[in-house]
């Protein structure tokens, strides 16, 4: 009788992180239409809420599996002893997209948040809010914050861009400057591919303060002028 070979949480964990990426670079190009690229971030975010959960219903419906929608806003949850944080409010992500460990052997294998942070990218909208420089400091960085913790116990995280002014070849390389200033151990955000009108980047971090330490960070950007 052949053994059964049954996939690691590494495995399951990134066929999750596929799907999802897919589902939001589906998700996304339908933002253009809606003509919201003069919208504040959580306006954008609240609007894409509900195209991700059109893209849900019917990417369910045609392959014959469960997709929930990605949970809006919805607080980090804490899993075990470590992440109490004496009754404090707990940060939250744009989006969270949790797997179902099934063959977990612990309580704190059993659920792992995929997070989803978005913001907007391109020219500075005010002397004091620089858009780029958010997107690293209130964004990439957050995935190894002591404070914020996005990614705990994840193997991977994505971000989303919003692109409301400039060029993204513009965009990419004050990112990356930015990052040489406030993280400086962080690789630079790479190009992958454009599809659809989206372009996805990525990166591989080695993170300090939350783990696990390797971790790869997804970056999809949409065009909304």
């Amino acid at each position: 009788m052949e053994k059964l070979i049954f996939p690691t949480v590494r495995e399951l964990f990134k066929r999750h992180e596929d799907t999802y990426i897919e589902v939001f670079s589906l998700a996304l190009p339908a933002l253009v239409n809606s003509k919201c690229y003069k919208k504040s971030e959580p306006e954008i975010s609240e609007v894409l809420c509900t195209i991700l959960n059109k893209v849900c219903f019917e990417k369910s419906r045609d392959e014959g599996y469960e997709i929930p929608p990605p949970l809006y806003e919805a607080p980090v949850q804490p899993i075990d002893e470590s992440d109490l944080g004496g009754g404090k409010a707990m940060k939250r992500p744009d989006f969270t997209c949790n797997i179902i460990n099934s063959m977990a052997e612990s309580a704190d294998e059993y659920q792992i948040p995929y997070h989803v942070e978005c913001k907007r990218l391109g020219l500075p909208t005010s002397k004091n809010w620089v858009l780029n420089k958010n997107y690293v400091v209130s964004g990439i960085m957050r995935y190894d914050s002591s404070e914020h913790e996005y990614g705990k116990r994840a193997f991977s995280g994505l971000m989303i861009g919003y692109i409301v002014s400039m060029m993204p070849e513009q965009i990419l390389a004050e990112v990356n400057l930015y990052q040489k200033t406030h993280c400086i151990d962080n690789p630079d955000v790479e190009f992958n591919a454009e599809n659809n009108g989206v372009q996805q980047y990525s990166q591989k971090l080695n993170r300090k303060n939350v783990k696990p330490e390797d971790f790869v960070l997804t970056h999809l950007w949409v065009d909304l002028k």
